[in-house]
């Protein structure tokens, strides 16, 4: 009687290896992706604040400080393919950094759910220093 109870489980643990490995595959992805575009929001936020730093320091020295903050943000914003980055000065003693960047997802599991990319967006405000 045992033989016969261990023969018809044979094949056990590839069934249940495929039923899970869908959802084993799902998280792995997310995990994949969510990293990828943590670590790219993350750069912008980074770019951001360089820009503005570097605008709030040398607005009143004269030169182009609008252009220097840009290259200064897409310098800072090495990994991050084509960002779009604008430094405006408001209306208050201070400027405005803003960084947009259209990031690929990486797996097509995620692209399923999110999309083929992602809109990602940073900004940062500062005094600027008379």
């Amino acid at each position: 009687m045992f033989r016969k109870l261990r023969r018809s489980e044979k094949g056990q643990a590839m069934v249940e290896f495929a039923l899970v490995l869908p959802i084993l595959l799902l998280i792995l992805c997310g995990i994949l992706d969510f990293g990828w575009l943590y670590f790219n929001q993350l750069t912008l936020n980074n770019a951001a604040r360089e820009g503005a730093r570097y605008a709030a320091i040398h607005y009143s020295s004269g030169g182009d400080w609008q252009a220097d903050a840009l290259a200064v943000m897409r310098s800072s914003a090495g990994s991050v393919e084509a960002p779009t980055v604008t430094v405006v000065k408001n209306s208050e003693p201070d400027v405005t950094a803003t960084a947009v960047a259209d990031v690929p997802v990486l797996t097509g599991f995620s692209a399923a759910i999110l999309g083929n990319t992602k809109t990602l967006t940073a900004s940062c405000t500062m005094k600027i220093e008379f």
